[in-house]
């Protein structure tokens, strides 16, 4: 009898779009957070880290909630710099530290991002738009709005294989 194959795992691959200053703070040095007792055991006491706004009390953030839900360690990622309008660097999906205002607070001055991730395998690329949009099949004018998951049927591995992340 006739089955189906089993579904291999897709890659999920992250457009993670940032802000300069909080860029400056948080991504362009690792930061050190080894004085931290209520951090994660498994998250690394000096790592570049990228939060996601999820705090309840300064508004919904149902995509943003529902994308953390589903970031996963290992995963790829691009970060897009909002002031460059290029993606500047990739990396993958470190440890999580949920439910944390100590980076948010320290680092960038508050604001919605209560969760955070570090960033690893972190390195400078410089890849205009375009070239991201155009394997992606987005339009031309895309950018990257909040932490983007980009959806299983765009062409996810060609990018992961053109820029071995």
């Amino acid at each position: 009898m006739w089955k189906a194959p089993i579904a291999q795992d897709m890659t999920q691959l992250w457009l993670v779009p940032v802000d300069e200053p909080s860029f400056q703070e948080t991504l362009a040095k690792p930061i050190d957070l080894s004085h931290r007792d209520e951090k994660p055991n498994d998250f690394p006491d000096r790592a570049r880290v990228w939060g996601v706004r999820t705090d309840p009390e300064q508004g919904s953030w149902e995509r943003n909630r529902r994308n953390l839900e589903r970031l996963e360690a290992g995963d790829p990622l691009l970060i897009y710099r909002n002031s460059k309008s290029q993606y500047h660097a990739k990396g993958r999906i470190g440890p999580l530290w949920h439910d944390t205002t100590y980076v948010r607070d320290e680092y960038w001055g508050g604001g919605p991002a209560i969760n955070v991730f570090a960033v690893e395998d972190y390195e400078e690329i410089d890849v205009d738009s375009n070239e991201i949009n155009g394997i992606l099949n987005y339009k031309e004018q895309f950018w990257p709005q909040g932490l983007w998951r980009v959806a299983d049927n765009r062409p996810v591995d060609r990018i992961v294989d053109k820029f071995d992340i």
